[in-house]
C-alpha cells in the first residue's frame, strides 16, 4: 500500500491542479515523525481522498464550457469599392456594408490574401468579404476565411454581388443576373484571330475537357429558382442616355431596352474583354458546356468563388447577382483606345460619365442592392433555404 501510495504522489504532481493533494500524503506521514509509515486505516483514507480529488478536478477540466465559434447565416461578397465603405459614390461593397455591417471593424483572418477585407456582425450573422478584383484574389480569399475556423460556416449561404458586362443580345444596361452555371471563360486553347486558318468563324477559342472538375459549376437549381421568385417583379432604375444607348446600338426598344431580373449564365475572365470575338466565343462556350440558360453576364469571380465554395461543401448554398453596367461589344464610335486608353482605373471611369459606362454605374449599384437585400433578408428570416 505504501508503494501504492508513492506512485500516486508521484504522479499526482505532474498535475498542477493536483500537486496539493500529493503533498497530503508526504505531510501526513512527516508529520507522525515515521516517514513512509502510518496506519493502514489512514492510508486507505488518504488514497480515497486524493483519487476522489482527481477524479473531480479530471472531470470538472472535460466539461468546461468552451468559447462558442460564431455561427455566420449569410457571407456577402462584393468585390471592390471605389472609395470609402459608406457616405460616398457606391462601389459593389458600400450599399450592403451600410446596411448590414455598418461600424463594423475589419477582422483579421489569417492567411488572407493582401486583397481581401471581411467584417461581421455577430448580432446578425452577417459577414461581409471584400475580396479584389479577379479570380486569384476571390478564390485564395474565400479559401482563406472558410480555412480559418474563425465561425462556424456550416449553415451559412454565401450570396456574391457585383457587376458585369452584358450580352447585348439578351441583356438591358441595369439588368440583375442570377447565374445558374458559372463558367470558365480562360480555361481552354484560346486562339489570335490572325492566326486562325478559318477566317469566317468569329469563335477563338478550342475546348479541354482536362479542366472538366473545375472549368465550370452549375449552381442550385432549387434555390436560384426561389431567389428568383422573391426579386423577378423588383422596380429596375434606369436613365434616358441609357435607353438611348440601346436602341441607336441594339436596337432594343420598349421593354426590351429596360432592366429587368433574368436568370443566365455567368463567364468568368481575368480580364475585361471586350468585342465581337470574344462575344461569339462566350455564346459558343455556353454551348459547350451544356449549360440550360444562355451566356447572359460576364464577370471576373464567380468560378472561383463556386470552386471554393465546392471545398467546404457550400456550392449547394451560393448564389451569384451580377448588375450589367456595360455591354460585351464596344458601342457605336468606340475603340479599344477610347475605352480604356484615357483612364487606368475602372473605378475611377464610372464615377464620371464615359463612353461605356454612361451613367448607368450608379443606379445598377442600386438595383443590385435592391435584389440583393431581399435575398439576403430572406435567408436572415429562414425564408430563403435548401430545404
Amino acid at each position: 500500500m505504501v508503494g501504492c501510495l508513492y506512485a500516486v504522489r508521484r504522479f499526482l504532481r505532474q498535475i498542477p491542479l493536483a500537486a496539493a493533494c500529493s503533498n497530503l500524503i508526504e505531510t501526513s506521514t512527516v508529520n507522525r515523525g515515521i516517514k513512509g509509515y502510518v496506519d493502514m486505516r489512514e492510508k486507505r483514507s488518504i488514497l480515497c481522498a486524493v483519487l476522489a480529488s482527481l477524479f473531480c478536478t479530471l472531470t470538472l477540466s472535460s466539461c468546461a464550457v468552451r468559447p462558442k465559434t460564431p455561427a455566420l447565416k449569410v457571407i456577402i461578397i462584393p468585390k471592390f469599392e471605389i472609395g470609402e465603405m459608406s457616405g460616398d459614390f457606391p462601389g459593389e461593397a458600400q450599399l450592403f456594408y451600410e446596411k448590414y455591417c455598418m461600424g463594423c471593424e475589419e477582422v483579421s483572418i489569417p492567411n488572407m490574401s493582401k486583397t481581401g477585407h471581411f467584417y461581421v456582425n455577430e448580432d446578425t450573422g452577417v459577414g461581409m468579404l471584400m475580396t479584389g478584383e479577379g479570380k486569384t484574389a476571390a478564390g485564395l480569399s474565400l479559401m482563406a476565411l472558410l480555412s480559418s475556423g474563425l465561425y462556424d460556416y456550416s449553415d451559412a449561404y454565401i450570396v456574391s454581388v457585383g457587376c458585369g458586362g452584358g450580352n447585348w443580345e439578351e441583356c438591358a444596361l441595369g439588368d440583375v443576373v442570377l447565374a445558374a452555371a458559372v463558367c470558365d471563360y480562360d480555361l481552354g486553347h484560346h486562339v489570335d484571330a490572325h492566326e486562325k486558318e478559318n477566317s469566317d468563324t468569329q469563335i477563338m477559342w478550342f475546348g479541354d475537357d482536362s479542366f472538366a472538375d473545375y472549368e465550370y459549376e452549375v449552381l442550385n437549381e432549387a434555390l436560384y429558382k426561389k431567389a428568383y421568385a422573391l426579386i423577378k417583379d423588383v422596380p429596375l432604375r434606369t436613365t434616358e442616355m441609357a435607353k438611348t444607348v440601346m436602341k441607336e446600338n441594339f436596337g432594343h426598344t420598349g421593354d426590351a431596352a429596360l432592366p429587368s431580373v433574368r436568370i443566365g449564365t455567368s463567364l468568368t475572365g481575368d480580364n475585361f474583354w471586350k468585342g465581337d470575338y470574344g462575344h461569339e466565343t462566350a455564346k459558343f462556350m455556353t454551348e459547350y458546356y451544356d449549360c440550360y440558360y444562355p451566356y447572359m453576364v460576364t464577370e471576373m469571380e464567380d468560378v472561383a468563388l463556386a470552386n471554393a465554395a465546392d471545398c467546404f461543401d457550400m456550392r449547394f448554398r451560393m448564389i451569384a447577382l451580377r448588375t450589367v453596367v456595360n455591354m460585351d461589344v464596344f458601342l457605336e464610335g468606340e475603340t479599344p483606345e477610347s475605352t480604356w486608353g484615357e483612364y487606368t482605373s475602372f473605378g475611377e471611369k464610372v464615377i464620371n460619365e464615359n463612353s461605356e459606362t454612361l451613367d448607368i454605374f450608379e443606379p445598377a449599384m442600386q438595383n443590385l442592392f435592391d435584389t440583393g437585400s431581399i435575398v439576403i433578408d430572406a435567408i436572415l428570416n429562414g425564408d430563403l433555404n435548401v430545404n
